[in-house]
């Protein structure tokens, strides 16, 4: 059966407005900053191809610029939403502003330059490809946290569209009277239409076990962190401790807990509300995680209580962190609550006889009620 470049093109333009479609549904109502950048993209790349068609039917007329022209701009900025959803999903800082107004360019030259026909098709299936090609290097570049499963869905796909593209434009730019217009039956074209059919439904696939993915990521995330503080939860911080104390017992490398309690809390909650108790929850668990070395581990451990391991530290490191954390916890919240917040604090060190977390435990704690009963705002050691 012989096939038809523009029927081809029409059916791609079907199917890719109903995996714009498919994506809006499934992805509705989802906060994640990726996935309104990859429902954005397919919507603006569906609004695009049926530009592009409709332009078919007024060629060159004014018609056909005041479609393809949009249709360019359309297309080029689903490109760039894909790839910034594609950075968000592998832990990669934003994309600038500046490149979402770099894709006003290539439209603009394209209208500008209408009726040099080799000029308009190369530049536009040249600056296309090329964005295809970034989008592929993305997906599959190494090092990134993502799985290869949609990345190289999504990385395959761009970068085989990318070649068709690339393609399409030489013949434009330098065989024209191969490529005398963008329906045109050469095999390119016809190869260049079924692997949009193909890609699109991959890209689908692939955008679908991303944003799965960062889901996932984001439940285990939940599982283990303290809604309020967001610091680690009390069973997360113990399962982590175990690990740390178990290395430190066969290598031998000091470590302390520390245990903390803000004071006076009950007259926080009951004399400036609950709202301004979480308030200063929450900002002992920032000033803590900001003073906190990467091997270290900070917990809630309930109510207003703390829990911290400062590894590789023995006790005159430990103390003198609890008197830089003293320092800027008294200054952020006399500038941010507008009172002075205050801690007792119990500290233990690692001892070899110990047999497991309850017994560091156990003296954190006896350390910690000595310091409330010695008048607060102080640290005790354990003996």
């Amino acid at each position: 059966m012989p096939l038809d470049s523009l029927t081809l093109m029409i059916v791609y333009t079907v199917n890719v407005t109903a995996v714009a479609l498919g994506l809006s549904v499934a992805l509705l109502g989802q906060g994640s900053r990726a996935a309104l950048c990859a429902q954005a993209s397919a919507l603006t790349q569906a609004i695009g191809w049926s530009c592009l068609v409709a332009s078919g039917f007024f060629r060159d007329t004014w018609g056909d610029l005041l479609l393809s022209a949009p249709a360019m701009l359309l297309m080029s900025l689903s490109l760039v939403l894909l790839l910034q959803a594609v950075r968000k999903w592998r832990g990669r800082p934003c994309l600038p502003r500046r490149l979402y107004l770099a894709a006003l360019v290539m439209p603009l030259l394209y209208a500008l330059t209408f009726h040099h026909y080799p000029w308009r098709v190369g530049l536009a299936n040249g600056v296309i490809g090329a964005q295809m090609l970034w989008l592929a290097a993305e997906a599959i570049r190494p090092g990134a946290p993502g799985s290869w499963r949609w990345r190289s869905l999504i990385g395959g796909s761009m970068a085989t569209l990318a070649l068709v593209t690339l393609w399409c434009g030489v013949l434009g730019a330098f065989f024209t009277e191969l490529y005398p217009t963008f329906a045109t039956p050469h095999p390119v074209n016809l190869i260049g239409s079924l692997l949009n059919n193909a890609a699109t439904v991959l890209t689908g696939i692939g955008v679908l076990a991303a944003y799965r993915e960062e889901a996932e990521a984001q439940l285990k995330t939940l599982a283990i962190t303290d809604g309020l503080t967001q610091v680690l939860n009390r069973r997360a911080w113990s399962e982590r401790t175990e690990l740390q104390l178990a290395d430190a017992k066969r290598y031998g490398h000091p470590m302390i807990m520390l245990m903390i309690d803000l004071d006076r809390f009950k007259q926080i909650n009951d004399r400036r509300g609950h709202a301004t108790g979480d308030q200063a929850l929450q900002l002992t668990a920032s000033v803590l995680r900001e003073e906190l070395r990467s091997g270290d581990l900070v917990g809630r451990y309930g109510g207003e209580e703390f829990c911290v391991l400062l590894s590789h530290t023995n006790e005159a490191a430990a103390l003198a962190f609890d008197q830089r954390l003293r320092q800027r916890l008294r200054r952020r919240s006399e500038q941010e609550l507008g009172f002075t917040l205050e801690y007792s604090a119990g500290l233990t060190a690692h001892r070899s006889k110990d047999t497991s977390l309850d017994d560091l435990l156990r003296r954190a704690d006896a350390a910690l009620y000595e310091a409330k009963r010695a008048g607060r705002n102080q640290v005790v050691m354990s003996p």
